[in-house]
């Protein structure tokens, strides 16, 4: 008998979410990438406290959740 197994979704990545990070925030220093990503996750809580559409609040929980993911790596990266 064969098992089927659920994929659990791809966690979202911020360079696919985010253009302007994709191909201008990455390249720049360590701790510029860190306090990018620090305001586009305010930024992103402020617009899901606001929107009242379905559409924008999972493009916001998206974003967030990869800004959160990119901020965790650079941390990493910056005590590492």
């Amino acid at each position: 008998m064969f098992k089927l197994f659920k994929k659990s979704p791809k966690k979202p990545n911020l360079h696919q979410l985010d253009n302007l990070y994709g191909q201008t925030i990455c390249k720049c220093p360590l701790m510029e990438q860190i306090s990018y990503c620090k305001r586009l996750i305010e930024s992103s809580e402020f617009h899901l406290s606001q929107s009242s559409k379905s559409d924008d609040t999972h493009h916001f929980q998206r974003l967030m959740e990869a800004a959160h993911i990119e901020l965790k790596l650079l941390q990493a990266k910056r005590h590492g």
